[in-house]
């Protein structure tokens, strides 16, 4: 239960019709818990000290707190088609207690509202039910068309959705290991839709599979495997025809965001900033709500490409802190939380908070275990080496780069670890005496990670260190 978060996430509407029920109510308990989780100001010991009450009743005012808010919530949920939702839970009513050219009637009628609606689901229920009211007449072998086909429908579209969830899952294992195996998965997934979509002709399926193969052409390009496929322009103008041409879809109106994510990755890959800006601005928030969209597209990388896109505009001083708020993965989770904890420490160290980026690389590492992972790995630990270094911590710097060196002698695969050596060539020259020559050593260094870190093996991507930085390695 986290109460605190669930509060914190709370609209200024919400909060304020819950503290004036509890003020109309009287119940002053409650209003207090509620004002002090959102002002996230006390602890819980703290809280229950200013409330004189002992541990088992302040737990049991918690959870009854818990329970208030998610029942506003749950009425407070709007949904335009409700009353058409509630016809349909009524229609075994109708089968058996109204007349049957009455039901017959009102059941026709939910099915073209249904149909209007694009509501496929309940569609299921209407045809098995005017089955039933026609099992003796010759109509009946109609809707058991309609219902079979409609079941089929339904069974595509949730292995179409199943695919992209499990499409995506796969591409940030690929973004955390770069190992070449995911690609061959990527690929399968990909055919996966496309048979559907051949088999099933739908908007909404056209829809997935559009989002599935931007997604495919930005992030893991298969030559051979895209020779049939539209630009990614032309996809994402389709998909948003699709998402134009239906404005009362509840589907549609949530997964447009996920093509504005893939609108801005596009543009800015395209290094097109004045395009890309238009989208960032559409995905971006104060709390990161993009992140729940994590079963429909690569949510995380929005992330990754944050840094970059505040790293270009020069204005890092705006990356914010704040996007646990709606979504933290945790080490349960351990491909989103590497790259959740990774952008954390790149925002601190953005703001010159280089202690709060080591501490939170330092859990990272004691929380997770790196097993197969090891690109993640390097990564984490040479971000970690610099950090310690910009903190005068050269022991604690020279033991973890001596870690890293080892695995990637024992991976014995240069090629792929190129730009990782340059790293630790980095590291070690500051790690060494001053010398003369010292800073044009690092800069020289510098130079090639720069122009040598790109494509599938890159590492740390969005560590741009300034000549700042590298006078400071040299003075160590």
């Amino acid at each position: 239960m986290k109460i605190e978060k669930i509060v914190a996430q709370l609209n200024e509407k919400d909060y304020s019709t819950l503290c004036e029920k509890f003020t109309q109510s009287k119940a002053d308990k409650y209003l207090m818990l509620l004002n002090h989780y959102r002002n996230n100001k006390s602890s819980d010991s703290d809280i229950q000290k200013e409330l004189d009450i002992k541990s088992a009743a302040f737990y049991t005012l918690k959870s009854r707190l818990y329970d208030k808010i998610q029942e506003y919530l749950y009425k407070s949920t709007q949904d335009t088609r409700v009353e058409l939702l509630q016809n349909v839970a009524n229609i075994e009513h109708l089968i058996y207690k109204a007349p049957k050219e009455t039901a017959i009637g009102l059941i026709r009628k939910m099915e073209a509202e249904l149909l209007k609606n694009d509501m496929p689901n309940e569609l299921i229920i209407v045809y098995k039910a005017l089955k039933k009211l026609h099992v003796y007449s010759p109509k009946y072998y109609d809707y058991q068309q309609l219902y079979n086909k409609f079941v089929a429908y339904n069974l595509a579209q949730d292995k179409a959705e199943e695919a992209l969830s499990s499409f995506c899952k796969t591409l940030t294992m690929l973004h955390i290991t770069r190992d070449p195996k995911y690609f061959d998965i990527l690929v399968l997934y990909k055919r996966e839709m496309q048979n559907l979509c051949r088999i099933h002709q739908s908007h909404r399926l056209t829809a997935h599979k559009n989002i599935l193969n931007i997604h495919f052409a930005l992030f893991c390009p298969v030559p051979e495997e895209m020779t049939n496929d539209a630009t990614i322009e032309d996809m994402l103008r389709e998909t948003y025809e699709i998402i134009d041409n239906n404005p009362e879809d509840s589907t549609y109106i949530h997964l447009v965001y996920a093509i504005h994510f893939l609108s801005f990755e596009y543009y800015n890959q395209l290094k097109l900033y004045k395009n890309a800006a238009v989208y960032f601005e559409k995905v971006d928030d104060d709390n990161g709500s993009i992140l729940l969209y994590n079963h429909t597209c690569f949510a995380l990388h929005f992330l990754v490409s944050k840094i970059r896109w505040h790293y270009v505009n020069k204005t890092t001083e705006m990356l914010n802190e704040k996007e646990e708020l709606i979504y933290e993965p945790g080490p349960d989770n351990i491909t989103e939380h590497i790259i959740f904890k990774q952008y954390k420490a790149f925002v601190y160290f953005y703001k010159g908070k280089i202690a709060e980026a080591t501490q939170t690389l330092n859990k990272l590492i004691n929380d997770v275990s790196f097993k197969d992972i090891l690109h993640a790995e390097i990564e984490v630990k040479l971000f970690q080496v610099f950090l310690f270094l910009l903190s005068e911590k050269s022991d604690q710097a020279e033991i973890t780069l001596r870690s890293i060196s080892r695995k990637i002698a024992d991976e014995d695969n240069e090629s792929k670890y190129h730009v990782a050596l340059l790293y630790v060539k980095l590291f070690k020259t500051a790690l060494a005496n001053k010398t003369a020559g010292k800073l044009a050593k690092l800069t020289e260094t510098w130079k090639l990670i720069t122009v040598s870190n790109n494509g599938p093996d890159s590492i740390l991507s969005n560590l741009h260190l300034s000549d700042e930085h590298l006078l400071r390695l040299s003075k160590l």
